[in-house]
Formats: structure tokens, sequence, C-alpha cells
């Protein structure tokens, strides 16, 4: 009885020493999980890029309009909305017309270099948003790949593990069978 026995022991241990290799690829396989793990903290950053991106254009499209309204309003010379530039108008009367054409020729300056600027922020992004979706393609791809490729080897390894676990436990069986 105690020859079954020790033998039976000695497959339980050897089952044992083998769990140590399969914690350290189990813990491979999570290794490469979080790198895509990573990966999709860095597509959000991305992603927050642009929106930051979209943001400061439509800020510079804002100020552009704000800016030709501004410019319509001093050539017409009414207001049409409630603005500071109208109560300050009507508390302390109308500017000259020297300064008018004066403040007149800079809004026109700021409005021709915020079109230029609208146009480079509206080409920066548009070229942002195609190289980003290459990224976000390419990164996609190489996703379905190797996650595809690293459940099969976990798969693999788990039948493995179980075929192990199924011998160990019909050699024990054998060794008890012959008590």
């Amino acid at each position: 009885m105690g020859d079954g026995l020790q033998s039976a022991g000695h497959h339980m241990d050897v089952y044992a020493s083998s769990i140590d290799d399969i914690l350290e690829d189990e813990e491979h396989y999570a290794d490469q999980l979080k790198e895509y793990l990573f990966y999709a903290e860095a597509l959000r950053a991305v992603c927050r890029k642009h929106e930051l991106m979209q943001y400061d254009l439509e800020m510079a499209a804002q100020d552009l309009a704000s800016k030709k309204q501004q410019c319509e309003e001093l050539s017409t010379g009414t207001v049409r909305t409630f603005s500071l530039k109208g109560m300050t108008t009507k508390l302390f009367g109308q500017e000259t017309p020297e300064q008018r054409e004066a403040r007149i020729k800079v809004l026109e300056e700021q409005i021709s270099e915020g079109e230029q600027q609208l146009k480079s922020k509206n080409l920066e992004g548009r070229e942002f948003v195609k190289n980003a979706w290459a990224d976000i393609e390419r990164f996609k791809e190489q996703k379905n790949r190797d996650l595809k490729e690293a459940l099969i080897s976990y798969a693999v390894m788990q039948i493995s593990m179980c075929k192990k676990g199924i011998q160990v436990w019909t050699n024990a069986k054998e060794c008890f069978s012959k008590m």
C-alpha cells in the first residue's frame, strides 16, 4: 500500500511542479493583453488631441465670424446686437470717421489673418485625421492577428495542461487500484 501511495504522490508532485510553468505562460498571455490596453490608451489620447484641435478650429471660426460682424457694423455704422460697443457708443457718442477707418483697417487685417489661421488649422486637422486613421487601421489589423495568435496559443496551453492533468489522475488511479 505504501508503494502505491508513494507512486501516486510522485505523480501529484510532478503535476504540482508543472503548475509554475503554466502560471508563467498565463502571465505571458496576460502581458500581451496589457500591451493592447496601453495601446488603446494611446489611441484615446489621439482622439483627445483631435477633439482639442477641433475645438481650436471652432474657436478660430467663431472669432473670425465675430470680427467680420464687427467690421460690418463699423462699416455701416449700425449695431445689431446689444453689446458693449453699442452701449459705449450711446454713452460717449460716435467715433470720428478717422478712428472708424483705422479700426476697420485693423479689423480687416485681423480678418485676413483669421482666415489664414482658419485655413491652416483646417488643413492641419485634415492631415492629423488622415494620419490618425491610418494608424488606427494598422492597429486594428495587427490587433486581430495578435489576439488570434495569443488566444489560440492560450487554448493550446490550456489543452496541454488538461491532458497533463488527465494523465496524472489516470496514473494516480492506476496506483490506487493496485493497492
